[in-house]
């Protein structure tokens, strides 16, 4: 070690420096790296300390596929008249097609700003999200702020579980929106089913009283069933489409998701060790 250090004394170029001579740098400079990594971890801790914690809550939910219950018995009748039962509502897709109709709902614009309306949350985001002096927050910046900074919507492909996670810096806040969310989302589904059914149900009654064939009135009369089968499940059905398995709690005070303190400090001992290596290249000299 002392050949090495004599001989970047003696004025080896920086390009020639090897892992033995940083490393005998570093030990002739040992007070002046410790200085300069501990003030670059208290200075990150110190700037931790006035960033505003976010916390994480998440509701998870597996899909209710009520809208495939009760109708075996019309299997026939969706066979013999497929055009008739789509004209009257029916819905032929797989349930995957009607978990994917129903997150995307959940995502939508127009869903997602009805929420922040009626839960009144635009001041609540103004707050978070900075606008210039003298603008009003509109509802277009809250969806565009809620959808990429607040909520996820995510759906495992494996057991089906579809997760609404809620990121905000109050952890009630963010456990009541993300319960909210499914909640609101359940309502909206079920009043669009009791709507498509009501419809479905009157063009199934004008058809059936425009034709006087046998077999084709009792196609139509089972079609009828069914969808007031599918109006009465979704009037008695609360978790029409999302049955929620696990409700979001709270998080604790002291758990935030960020800044997570101990992976900055370690973060920030790197760079501060890697900064005065530096600065013990830069002012390589005779101590």
């Amino acid at each position: 070690m002392q050949r090495v250090g004599q001989a970047v004394l003696n004025g080896g170029s920086d390009t020639d420096l090897d892992l033995r001579t940083l490393a005998w740098l570093l030990w002739r400079r040992k007070l002046l790296v410790l200085g300069v990594v501990v003030l670059t971890m208290a200075a990150t801790l110190l700037a931790s300390l006035f960033m505003t914690p976010i916390f994480r809550a998440a509701t998870i939910a597996v899909p209710a596929e009520v809208n495939s219950r009760g109708l075996g018995s019309i299997d026939s009748a969706l066979a013999q008249f497929g055009g008739l039962a789509a004209l009257a509502g029916f819905d032929l897709g797989s349930s995957g097609s009607h978990v994917e109709e129903t997150l995307a709902v959940l995502r939508s614009r127009e869903f997602t700003e009805a929420f922040i309306r009626d839960e009144r949350l635009l001041p609540i985001l103004f707050d978070e999200h900075s606008f210039g002096a003298g603008k009003e927050p509109t509802l277009a910046k809250a969806y565009q702020f809620f959808d990429r900074d607040v909520r996820t919507v995510a759906r495992d492909s494996r057991s089906g579980l579809v997760t609404v996670q809620i990121e905000w810096r109050d952890p009630v806040l963010a456990a009541e929106w993300a319960n909210k969310l499914v909640e609101r989302l359940n309502a909206e589904m079920r009043a669009r089913a009791i709507a498509k059914t009501d419809a479905a149900v009157g063009f199934l009654e004008k058809e059936l009283a425009a034709t006087s064939i046998v077999d084709t009135r009792a196609a139509i009369s089972r079609l009828m069933e069914a969808q007031i089968n599918q109006r009465m499940l979704a009037n008695v059905t609360e978790e029409y489409a999302l049955r929620v398995v696990d409700r979001a709690l709270p998080p604790d005070d002291d758990d935030p998701i960020r800044p997570r303190r101990l992976f900055l400090a370690v973060i920030s001992c790197g760079v501060g060790l890697l900064f005065a290596l530096l600065l013990c290249v830069v002012l390589r000299r005779p101590v």
